[in-house]
């Protein structure tokens, strides 16, 4: 626990922290939370705020510090930053503390501007509402991509950043207050305690109003949720647009009884509506006391005034487009088909979701487009922005159909565009048009640089598509199409990892696919890189796989590609184990019917006699089988030598391999005649 602690000894007008002296320019006193005291360092012109918040022991601040750690982390001008964090012990009052350090923002808190206004009965600017409304809801969203929830949000916990005039500054939010603060079982009286400190009446309004913040459900069950960080933006939204109308008391008691009933919320915002009718509709649904009723996150994202007003500060957490976004400024990139002005509209409306489509759109449809040009800007300027609406279907298409005009360009081939097709094989796994899209494109990358490829790891992905769509043809052909190129000069270890899944899947989709004559093909040509591992083999002969190569080649005997592909696959297994030969001859049909496999290969060589190249698959499968002594027998009994070897001879006799590989068989056949 001592590791945590760091003793402050307090002077006049310093404080010696962790032996650092730090200057003193001003005590603000004990506010509903914490000491704030304004602080700087002696060696430094840069100020800070330090906040002494007393907790119940030392262990709960040591939890407390664990839990504010990751506020030093956050990284953005919309959330106060976090500068030190550590926790102390005044031993003659026996008082624990957790102290943080953070940014000082010398303009005060939105709290301290909106009382002035309200004092003098000053509106504030519709502008600034939209403004300020937004970047308060931008730094909340960021704290809830990071999985913080605020829990402490009113108007005196957000800051204004900037100088001279606060119709300048910007808003940024601080003050947040982690679990073990805010389940504290002193929070709940923490404020009614305060109360007897406090003098003067504009004070204890404070202290009372800072309570009128928190969201009902906290009196009840006291679960934080975001729910809980949405009611609270409500009522500050309200603050901001009742300053002419409502005194600090009126807010209170409107608060007070818009906790318990609805209604009273909604008499006041109707009179509000003439000037603020979107906000006052979103504040009655932010504030409703009932949380399962009150808009959500999603809700936020996707309604229009938040899209836009969060657009005009260039906020990068809303990626929904308003439906009237769709009719917005279009007429020049239509008109105008330079590359150079698609790329400044994709920067410039980054954060427009529906602008970023249609722009993408034109971008497919132009003609006049320089591909090099668009080839060598795609993965600096296009990338970036097609990263930020992963799950936009429309974007993600328009994207793969530039990448499929521009990928025979060298400087496209890179790990990052890679990465970024691999990353939509999950997202839209269950969409098969988009599915195919993606395949494509990475067949066409495989092609290029199959190395890239298997560096992104996606073979496991490719298996769990694969056996989602093992019914689409073309699909599950794509794949394996894929899987060949990636696996033909050497096998990675991510696809030897995926091995037995991978194989698995593609005899499966060949039993869903008997009268597929190019999925055959492809699967083939999957399987033949694995071949040469041992385990392959043994996953193989096991199940009594080699009768699914067997029946495609019996079935598909009259199509060059597939007798090529099949003839490949069982020469090589024949090679390396006798089991497979064995199979190959014992195989039978799903209905139970021994296939004549010699009288399959004698069908091929009737239907391609004069193909040279099928002749020597031919010849090349009898002489894998030549070894064995049952295949021979095989041979002997249904005459091969007699009948296909002398056709396959007389036909290519002017091909000397061939010829000399029929005499080396029937050398073969002859004396195992003999030997019997």
């Amino acid at each position: 626990m001592e590791k945590y602690t760091v003793s402050i000894q307090y002077e006049k007008t310093s404080i010696v922290i962790s032996d650092t002296t730090v200057k003193i320019d001003e005590n603000l006193g004990l506010d509903t939370l914490a000491e704030r005291i304004i602080v700087h360092r002696k060696d430094s012109d840069e100020s800070y705020i330090l906040s002494k918040m007393e907790l119940m022991d030392m262990t709960t601040a040591a939890v407390a510090y664990q839990e504010y750690l990751p506020l030093m982390k956050l990284s953005t001008e919309k959330v106060a930053a976090y500068a030190d964090i550590f926790t102390s012990v005044e031993h003659k009052i026996s008082a624990t503390y957790i102290n943080l350090v953070s940014e000082y923002f010398p303009m005060g808190n939105l709290d301290k501007y909106l009382r002035k206004l309200r004092q003098d009965k000053i509106p504030l600017n519709n502008q600034l509402i939209d403004k300020w409304s937004a970047q308060i809801l931008d730094g909340l969203m960021y704290l809830w991509n990071q999985k913080i929830i605020h829990r402490n949000l009113k108007p005196d916990s957000i800051y204004l950043r900037g100088e001279s005039h606060a119709e300048n500054c910007s808003l940024v939010v601080g003050d947040m207050i982690p679990p073990s603060v805010a389940y504290d079982v002193r929070m709940r009286t923490r404020l009614p305690r305060h109360l007897g400190f406090i003098i003067d009446e504009d004070s204890c309004m404070k202290c009372h109003s800072a309570l009128s913040y928190t969201a009902p459900e906290i009196f009840q069950s006291g679960e934080y949720t975001i729910q809980s960080d949405i009611y609270s933006y409500g009522h500050v939204l309200l603050d901001m647009i009742t300053c002419d109308m409502l005194n600090d008391e009126e807010t209170l008691q409107l608060c007070i009884c818009a906790r318990h009933d609805s209604n009273t919320l909604s008499q006041t915002l109707q009179t509000l509506r003439k000037t603020h009718k979107v906000i006052a509709a979103l504040i009655e649904n932010m504030m409703h006391p009932n949380r399962q009723k009150r808009l959500t996150e999603v809700d936020l994202r996707r309604d229009d005034y938040v899209i836009e007003s969060m657009h005009n500060i260039d906020s990068d957490q809303v990626k929904y487009p308003a439906e009237r976004d769709k009719k917005w400024a279009r007429d020049g990139l239509a008109k105008n088909e330079k590359l150079e002005y698609y790329i400044n509209y994709l920067k410039q409306h980054r954060n427009a979701e529906s602008r970023i489509e249609h722009a993408l759109k034109l971008c497919n449809q132009s003609k006049s487009i320089d591909l090099s040009a668009l080839a060598n800007s795609f993965q600096g300027d296009i990338l970036p922005v097609v990263e930020h609406f992963l799950s936009n279907s429309i974007i993600v298409e328009e994207t793969l159909e530039l990448l499929k005009k521009i990928i025979h360009n060298e400087t496209i081939i890179t790990a990052e565009v890679v990465a970024l097709t691999a990353k939509f094989i999950l997202i839209f796994e269950n969409d098969e048009h988009l599915t195919e899209k993606i395949a494509d494109v990475l067949i066409k990358l495989a092609t290029h640089n199959a190395k890239l490829v298997n560096n992104a790891r996606l073979n496991s992905n490719l298996v769990q598509v694969m056996t989602k769509h093992t019914n689409h043809g073309d699909i599950s052909a794509k794949c394996c199409t894929l899987i060949w190129l990636m696996a033909k000069d050497s096998i990675s270890k991510d696809l030897r990892d995926n091995q037995i899944s991978l194989l698995s899947t593609l005899l499966n989709i060949l039993q869903k696919h008997p009268n597929n004559v190019d999925l055959f093909t492809k699967v083939c040509f999957a399987f033949l890189p694995f071949i040469f591992e041992k385990s392959t083999i043994e996953h193989l002969v096991q199940f009594n796989l080699v009768r699914c190569f067997s029946i495609g080649l019996r079935k598909h005997y009259s199509n060059r590609n597939a007798v090529k592909a099949g003839l490949a696959v069982l020469s090589e297994l024949f090679k390396l184990d006798e089991r497979c030969v064995m199979r190959f001859l014992c195989s039978r049909t799903d209905d139970g019917e021994l296939l004549d496999s010699m009288q399959t290969l004698n069908k091929i060589f009737d239907q391609f006699k004069n193909h040279t190249d099928i002749a020597r698959g031919i010849i090349t499968l009898l002489k894998s089988m030549s070894p064995y002594d049952d295949a021979i027998d095989e041979m002997i009994s249904t005459k091969i030598d007699a009948n296909l070897l002398y056709q396959i001879k007389r036909f290519h006799s002017d091909n000397d391999d061939i010829a000399r590989a029929c005499e080396d068989i029937m050398i073969r056949i002859r004396q195992r005649q003999l030997h019997s």
